[in-house]
C-alpha cells in the first residue's frame, strides 16, 4: 500500500485535494472529525481488504497513523 492510494481514498471520502495529503498531515486539518474518521477507515478497509478495530480510531491522528494501522492489519 502506498501513500498515493491511501491519499486517493481519503480525498475521495472527505472531498479534499489529494495534494494536501502527506504522511504528517493531521486528519483534523482535512476536516476529519471522529465521525468522518469512521467513514474514512471503512473506505480504507474496503480498498485494502483489511479490518481495523474501532478501538484504535482514537489513536489515529495523522495519515501516517492510518498507514501504520493498515500495515499492521494487513500483516
Amino acid at each position: 500500500m502506498t501513500i498515493d492510494k491511501v491519499a486517493a481514498v481519503i480525498a475521495k471520502t472527505v472531498n479534499c485535494n489529494v495534494e494536501d495529503i502527506r504522511p504528517d498531515t493531521k486528519l483534523a486539518s482535512l476536516g476529519i472529525d471522529s465521525l468522518k474518521a469512521i467513514t474514512v477507515l471503512f473506505e480504507l478497509e474496503e480498498a485494502f481488504d483489511v479490518e481495523i478495530p474501532n478501538e484504535v480510531i482514537s489513536s489515529i491522528v495523522t495519515v501516517d497513523d492510518i498507514m501504520t494501522k493498515l500495515h499492521t492489519a494487513h500483516s
